[in-house]
């Protein structure tokens, strides 16, 4: 192969890895995004499900009291 082949070979293979190096900076670019993202719909799944969560502990302790208040209301008939 003669210089010139040399060249236009080292000048192909130069060109090749910038645009694999642009290719992998623009993919980890867009993955940092898409992550980003996940992690912001994440933070808010979680906080929607802490607070339906703290929903139902008040929602459990009303029927706890409730049924305390049935239960004493049956004990108290029934020693009546």
């Amino acid at each position: 192969m003669d210089w010139i082949g040399q060249i236009a070979l080292a000048t192909l293979i130069v060109g090749l890895f910038a645009w694999l190096r642009a290719d992998l900076t623009s993919t980890r670019k867009e993955l940092r995004g898409d992550m980003r993202k996940q992690g912001t719909e994440l933070r808010a799944d979680i906080s929607l499900l802490g607070k339906e969560v703290a929903g139902l502990r008040e929602r459990m302790a009303h029927m706890e009291g409730l049924l305390e208040g049935l239960r004493d209301a049956v004990a108290g008939k029934r020693a009546a």
